[in-house]
């Protein structure tokens, strides 16, 4: 019985990130990211005269209020906590409502650069991803893979506020199937990397 104390108070010190320390590693993918998103996608030219209109915005604003969320999941001090699952089915619920609504009034699926988008994501999400992990292998992590997911939700969602600044497509009906898939490949490599990486 005290050994299961023992090992429960030495999870209980080490599963809370050093937070200055994990931010700074975020940061840095964060500007790699947009390094090369610069270097080799470029922001759209009339980025600052489409952010003024309602889609532009959602597309950006959306995700971002989804990294924001993984991000506070990422650094509460007790991980092993079961996950709120509300905000997340009310973020999707409210995709969907949209896409669905965007599709009827025949807003375009498809758009000109699908594949694009859908490799552009995970590919940014990469950095971010790598230095979010590196930066939680100090503390113990009593559920390595559930981390890594919202580790790769965190970079899939933040690399999508960084591809929306070059991408000129603003049909709901397009970004919010796309970005969504490309959030959900992020994510689920997230998983599969954190279990490899935070496992005990």
């Amino acid at each position: 019985m005290e050994t299961d104390k023992l090992i429960a108070a030495l999870v209980a010190d080490e599963t809370s990130p050093t937070r200055p320390r994990l931010a700074a590693r975020v940061l840095s993918g964060l500007m790699i990211s947009a390094l090369l998103l610069v270097l080799f996608w470029h922001v759209r030219p009339d980025w600052a005269q489409a952010i003024a209109r309602g889609p532009a915005l959602v597309k950006q604003m959306l995700p971002l209020g989804l990294a924001l969320l993984a991000w506070v999941l990422l650094i509460r001090p007790a991980p092993d906590r079961r996950l709120p699952l509300l905000p997340f089915a009310a973020v999707a619920g409210l995709a969907a409502i949209g896409w669905g609504a965007s599709v009827l009034r025949g807003g375009d699926v498809m758009g000109d650069s699908a594949l694009i988008c859908l490799v552009s994501i995970p590919f940014l999400a990469l950095p971010v991803a790598t230095a979010l992990l590196l930066g939680l292998r100090h503390r113990i992590e009593p559920r390595p893979a559930r981390t890594g997911l919202m580790a790769g939700l965190f970079a899939g969602a933040a690399a999508t506020v960084i591809y929306a600044l070059h991408c000129n497509e603003d049909a709901p009906a397009f970004f919010l199937l796309w970005y969504g898939l490309g959030i959900t490949i992020s994510a689920l490599a997230g998983r599969a990397a954190g279990k490899r990486m935070l496992g005990v």
